[in-house]
């Protein structure tokens, strides 16, 4: 029996796109259709935001959020009172950044959380450790770090634009961080890639995993996981944005090796942009590269306002500009590479990469067929595979070029299954 887990992401490089400033009477060109976002009618305590069953506390309206899937989001107000945490994962949200518009206020005295995960500390784990050994997963619309080297087995670099480069040298370095809008640690090193407009909205990229020195010989040596780079979001209101808890899209940490195996590359901060007529507070907004490990680079902070009176702390630096007409992500600058199916067997969108009971069980001896959809990315790319197995080795596969249009396209793969768990991470560059 086979469990493959399928992560729906992608690595590229992104065009950018320019925009006006905004004539005439400022609005977020929220519709209100999603209702009041209000976590004040919950009690204190940590929600991790999922659209698809948001119908009930906090949200106002009666049916599942945004169902075209672009992760635009059009309440009436926001809220998310002090002693409230809510959770931004990749995984609810599609792999998307997040544009949450407001014709009313919105008000940030809680926790927003979009940071990138940290890798697994493989040496704290029994026989069990290879289960941890996984991509790290980002913030929504930031990037995987990779895993660490075993024995034979090379680390794979972080994902992303500025994915953390694997570090090659004998002594063992730390690995490549994840860079964005700074140089992360490594040589070489992650390139730097957006702009302080944050046009496209895009997050942080991952480190790359950790080495196993060639004298390490033991057969359960592991470099560790790279962190994940932060996610990327986008906050208009028409009205007011006051923000005195906190807004974090900060990268992962590097996890921990095992029997001898390095720290990886620690994942790039991602991206927060605001835009309101009024900006105002005394809390904290970051967007810092993880720091353990080879640390990674930090992300950008843009705040569109016609004169911020926001003093609270801000990490790294933001950029102020005045107010704009919000710009949105569309299917051609949000790229996207979904694995459809597994030996004809549908994956659930997204894939809830749980063991029991998995996304995908086949029963298969042989090569299958795996079959792929991208939106947004260029005709002939090839998309790359990377399959980790409990009771197997680590297998790198290419599938055939996309075929279609810029709008869509697919692809087919052929993949062999050992028995048990396996997970795919499925990227494109080019």
């Amino acid at each position: 029996m086979k469990a493959p887990y399928c992560y729906n992401l992608l690595a590229g490089t992104l065009l950018v796109a320019g925009f006006a400033s905004a004539q005439g009477t400022f609005t977020s060109g929220s519709t209100g259709s999603d209702g009041a976002l209000d976590y004040s009618k919950v009690a204190a305590g940590t929600y991790t935001f999922d659209p698809t069953t948001c119908a009930t506390a906090p949200c106002a309206f009666t049916a599942p959020l945004d169902p075209s899937g672009d992760n635009i989001f059009n309440f009436t107000t926001i809220n998310i009172p002090l002693g409230v945490t809510v959770n931004l994962t990749n995984t609810l949200l599609r792999g998307k950044p997040v544009v949450w518009l407001a014709s009313g206020a919105v008000t940030i005295a809680g926790s927003l959380i979009l940071d990138g995960g940290g890798g697994a500390n493989l040496a704290s784990f029994g026989a069990e450790w290879i289960t941890y050994r996984v991509p790290s997963q980002p913030g929504p619309g930031g990037f995987p770090g990779g895993v660490g080297a075993r024995p034979g087995t090379p680390a794979l670099p972080g994902l992303g634009p500025g994915g953390g480069p694997v570090q090659t040298s004998v002594s063992c370095p730390d690995g490549g961080g994840g860079a964005f809008a700074t140089v992360a640690y490594g040589t070489p090193a992650g390139s730097i890639y957006g702009n302080i407009w944050t046009v496209p909205l895009i997050g942080g990229s991952g480190g790359s995993g950790g080495c196993v020195a060639p004298t390490v010989t033991a057969t359960d040596a592991s470099g560790a996981t790279g962190g994940a780079g932060g996610g990327a979001i986008r906050i208009v209101s028409t009205a007011s944005i006051s923000v005195t808890g906190k807004i974090t899209a900060n990268g992962g940490g590097s996890g921990s090796g095992r029997s001898g195996g390095g720290a990886g590359g620690s994942g790039s901060g991602g991206a927060i942009n605001l835009i309101a007529p009024v900006i105002s507070g005394n809390g904290q907004l970051t967007a810092q590269g993880g720091q353990s490990g080879g640390p990674g680079g930090n992300g950008y902070i843009l705040l569109n306002v016609p004169s911020s009176t926001y003093t609270g702390y801000v990490y790294p630096a933001p950029t102020i500009k005045g107010l704009i007409a919000p710009p949105l992500p569309t299917p051609t600058t949000v790229p996207t590479v979904t694995i459809n199916s597994v030996n004809g067997v549908n994956v659930p969108q997204p894939p809830q990469g749980a063991y029991t009971p998995p996304d995908v069980t086949i029963n298969a001896a042989t090569s299958v067929t795996i079959n792929i959809t991208a939106v947004g990315v260029p005709v002939g790319t090839v998309v790359q595979l990377n399959v980790q197995s409990e009771l197997g080795p680590d297998q790198a596969i290419s599938c055939n070029p996309l075929a279609g249009t810029l709008a869509t396209s697919t692809a087919t793969c052929s993949a062999s299954f050992p028995t048990s768990v396996s997970r795919i991470l499925a990227s494109a560059s080019w």
